[in-house]
């Protein structure tokens, strides 16, 4: 039955693709044990990174995709920044305190240098949390910001910030580009132009911004008054972005050396190519990412729980998963929690993962449960799984539809374009059956995938609830976590929540992507982290002598 089973998925995608071409259709890094100091650095070098696509802005505001996060996060730096156990750390603040759950005191760091020589000053800071929180900005990393009440300065170097109601994330939020600061004076010098190529950015990052060829290439280069150069670099004099759009584009540069990195774009069927390579390091790092089918609970006959559980259990995830991604995705239970995000209460995560279902291949009891719910197959038929044209979600969908046809179902697989996929999933009207898709959580904290995947307030326009799911008691549990810091109490609501909506079914969870970095052999110096979309990850990179 699995090798049939295998062979239906393979099939389709042949199937598929014929159709489709026939229609054309850290805290700031240490440096590591044992290397030479900064002084002792040879200088001269560059670095050039592949995109998979051109950045969205300079701006930090509108800093929220894997593209745009590499190259701002490595000129513009916030008030906190994740280390290397995924816990925030100071940066631009050099300590704070919590007197309360909702005030919060930070001590800004003094003497800190901007690109252009000015130094940075607390009223840079306060006007950098504003704008990005201002409704007007219209900031993509806003919303990480709306639990702020008032944003005060105590004196020179005292920042309070009082919340509306406590926020177990705020402290997050000011390690991504939501509390990133930059120069005031010259935001207002280039209102028309900041964040554009024209205009670029003065901030305090380890790189400076020197020119952006839209749909070509970004460069960068070392900021020689960088304030933290004593815990690391930057080594590198310069730093090059281009923009390769497609993968086998990319793994060709990277054979040749036109390109020295790329960090996660590159697609499974290709992981096998880099690793013959004998002039590359692949490394690959757990994440906070989750592949995932979502049915629309609130359209039937997919709002019938048992049907739901049906599906699931005749998918074989872990064949799926392995004959589409191989060694480059850890296999999943069902849950968006995976061990990685167990950043706090790891005896109780592991404790409610020994318990959580898998829904493994059981096609007998698939059937048991679809006569169970009462479901017909006319009911099915004509039904939709949405996906884009990314090979691993549509092998995925695939999959789905030659599990669904072992139990009698007929689904269709519709194919849209990745932006159409985005539009459909993120708005309120959510007008799909299926769709495939798939999250990273913002934060290191298991709520960073929970609350904006399940929780029923992000069922609206922008919202990433895929599932349409909503559930009163997950959402009170939900709540009630985000309200407390004690860890230890969030941990129990929070894997509560999981138990419940594991239950309900409301996704098919096919896996846990690894995070592929591939460095070329000359350099050294990162190692890649969960986080790493909110990091100057080029800082601590060298060449090797």
């Amino acid at each position: 039955m699995k090798k049939r089973y295998l062979w239906l998925i393979l099939s389709g995608l042949m199937i598929f693709s014929l159709i489709l071409s026939s229609c054309g259709g850290g805290s700031a890094p240490a440096s590591t044990a044992g290397e030479k100091s900064s002084q002792e650095q040879t200088t001269g070098e560059e670095l050039t990174v592949g995109l998979e696509a051109d950045i969205a802005s300079l701006d930090p505001a509108f800093d929220y995709d894997f593209s745009t996060g590499p190259v701002v996060n490595n000129i513009v730096e916030s008030l906190l920044m994740f280390d290397d156990n995924n816990q925030v750390a100071p940066c631009l603040a050099e300590k704070w305190e919590i007197p309360d759950p909702q005030t919060y005191i930070f001590k800004i760091r003094q003497g800190v240098k901007f690109h252009d020589g000015s130094t940075m000053s607390i009223d840079d800071v306060i006007f950098s949390l504003e704008r990005t929180r201002n409704p007007d900005t219209a900031a993509y990393v806003g919303w990480m910001l709306g639990s702020v009440n008032s944003i005060e300065k105590v004196d020179d170097s005292t920042l309070k910030i009082t919340l509306k109601n406590p926020d177990a994330n705020f402290l997050y939020a000011l390690a991504t580009s939501a509390g990133a600061v930059i120069s005031k004076a010259y935001y207002n010098q280039h209102k028309e132009n900041f964040g554009k190529p024209d205009g670029g950015v003065i901030a305090t990052g380890p790189f400076k911004y020197v020119k952006w060829d839209s749909g070509s290439e970004i460069v960068i280069e070392k900021f020689s008054d960088y304030w933290n150069k004593a815990n690391g670099g930057p080594y590198l004099d310069k730093v090059i972005f281009k923009i390769l759009p497609e993968a086998t584009t990319r793994i060709a540069a990277l054979q040749t050396g036109e390109i020295q990195a790329v960090l996660m774009k590159i697609p499974g069927d290709q992981i096998p190519i880099v690793q013959k390579m004998e002039n590359v390091n692949l490394t690959m790092a757990e994440g906070f990412a989750v592949d995932a089918a979502e049915f629309n609970v609130q359209r039937p006959p997919f709002d019938n729980v048992k049907l739901r559980q049906a599906i699931n259990y005749a998918v074989d995830k872990v064949a799926v998963t392995k004959t589409l991604l191989g060694d480059t995705a850890m296999n999943a239970k069902a849950t968006a929690v995976m061990p990685s995000l167990w950043t706090f209460g790891k005896d109780q995560w592991q404790a409610a993962w020994d318990k959580l279902p898998a829904y493994e291949y059981n096609l007998e009891k698939a059937k048991q449960l679809l006569a169970e719910s009462g479901v017909k197959p006319e009911d099915v038929k004509g039904k939709q799984i949405v996906v884009d044209d990314n090979p691993v979600r549509l092998g995925q969908a695939l999959a789905i539809q030659a599990a669904a046809k072992e139990l009698g179902l007929e689904l269709e697989v519709k194919k849209v374009q990745p932006q159409e996929l985005n539009t459909l999933t993120f708005s309120a009207g959510r007008d799909y059956d299926i769709a495939v898709q798939n999250w990273s959580s913002d934060f290191p904290d298991p709520s960073g995938n929970l609350v904006p995947l399940f929780h029923s307030s992000n069922t609206g326009d922008g919202g990433a609830n895929y599932a349409n799911y909503k559930n009163p008691e997950v959402d009170k549990l939900l709540d009630e976590q985000n309200t407390l810091i004690d860890n230890e109490k969030r941990a129990e609501l929070l894997i509560k929540a999981q138990a419940i909506i594991a239950e309900d079914s409301p996704w098919i969870v096919f896996d846990y992507p690894k995070l592929p970095f591939v460095l070329n052999k000359a350099y050294t110096g990162y190692k890649m982290k969960p986080v790493w979309f909110w990091e100057a990850f080029a800082r601590n990179i060298k060449k090797i002598q």
